[in-house]
């Protein structure tokens, strides 16, 4: 893959072309920009977006470095040439360094790194080009690869040097990884302190992969000390991973307040979670809870276990769609015993996860 910022020269629109009102361009480009995308689709749509015109441009930096992601590693490379200090060493030579440099310290609210295991260096290619690989595999661990590699980089960069000062949200999406690289690499040493929300998102890009990643939750072996934690973390989303790694996050972000599971089973694993933490949401959009669904939460045990701190009020918001209503008044009649408020928000739509 080539450099995203490679080239930004603009594309001449057609005489007579009518021109949108730039609110309505910037909101299109928000749309388009915050929509599920594969890493090498949103490294297209940047660069080309980039090229339509200097207008296009200006309002699609707004967009792009407000929410930033980073598909590939030539985007670390490029985002870090961004930031101020590197800029005025190496001098401002084109117009998008120069916009982009003076937006992307005062805008950029959130980061997102891109972890895709299903492409890997080609053989004989220049510097960050990549192949997709002919059959489906998952990546267990790599201690070279660059694409984890920058997620460490590019959070040592803003931690160490304060960059960014707005930003508040972290995202990381593996695709085709195991679930231990967070921990064995140490992804997360040096976390920038201004951020507040975490996200961590684990998903398998073919079907015949499904059952392997089934099997390696199975063996998910907790990290009972992990060498390294994350007390400004107040929010925690995690998605696709064990019961196991929630415990572990949960050891690693201690005043965590806000802790959000997809598909939620055996939460006693969890149980008891850090004092801090007083919500507890269960993201299942789109899809009807039958009684056997909400027995595999096992919330009696965790319950039991202390899942909440004693002197807190917990609550649990499940956000699905419809429950069984017999189990639900059930579940939510021992949740009172316990203090804890069980709470329902329709989700019908299973692409909002």
């Amino acid at each position: 893959m080539s450099s995203p910022f490679a080239s930004t020269s603009k594309l001449k629109l057609p005489p007579g072309q009518p021109r949108l009102p730039p609110e309505l361009i910037e909101q299109i480009l928000a749309d388009l920009w915050s929509r599920p995308q594969r890493p090498k689709e949103r490294a297209a749509l940047f660069k080309t977006i980039c090229r339509v015109s200097h207008m296009w441009l200006g309002l699609f930096l707004r967009v792009a470095l407000r929410h930033a992601h980073i598909p590939c590693p030539l985007f670390a490379r490029d985002f870090l040439r961004l930031l101020p200090e590197r800029v005025a060493s190496q001098g401002a030579g084109d117009l998008f360094t120069a916009e982009a440099t003076a937006l992307v310290n005062n805008l950029c609210r959130s980061l997102t790194f891109h972890v895709d295991g299903s492409t890997s260096p080609s053989t004989g290619s220049g510097a960050g080009h990549t192949a997709t690989r002919s059959e489906p595999a998952i990546k267990l661990y790599s201690q070279t690869d660059a694409a984890p590699t920058a997620i460490s980089t590019v959070l040592y960069m803003v931690s160490t040097f304060d960059y960014l000062p707005s930003l508040r949200h972290v995202s990381i999406e593996y695709t085709d990884w195991g679930y231990d690289d967070l921990f064995d690499q140490l992804r997360l040493a040096i976390f920038p302190t201004q951020v507040t929300h975490l996200s961590l998102k684990y998903s398998f890009s073919a079907p015949a992969l499904v059952p392997l990643a089934v099997y390696l939750k199975s063996l998910y072996t907790r990290h009972r000390q992990p060498h390294f934690s994350i007390p400004t973390v107040r929010h925690l989303c995690m998605s696709g991973v064990p019961t196991e790694f929630v415990a572990d996050m949960l050891q690693v972000c201690p005043e965590v307040e806000t802790v959000e599971i997809a598909s939620p089973a055996r939460l006693y694993v969890v149980a008891p979670m850090p004092k801090s933490v007083h919500t507890l949401v269960f993201n299942m959009p789109g899809k009807t809870l039958d009684r056997e669904q909400m027995h595999w939460w096992m919330l009696t045990a965790a319950l039991e276990g202390k899942l909440f701190h004693p002197d807190t009020n917990g609550r649990i918001i499940v956000r699905s769609g419809t429950p069984d209503p017999v189990t639900w008044i059930d579940i939510r009649r021992y949740c009172r015993r316990f203090r804890v408020e069980l709470v329902y928000e329709r989700d019908e739509c299973p692409c909002s996860s």
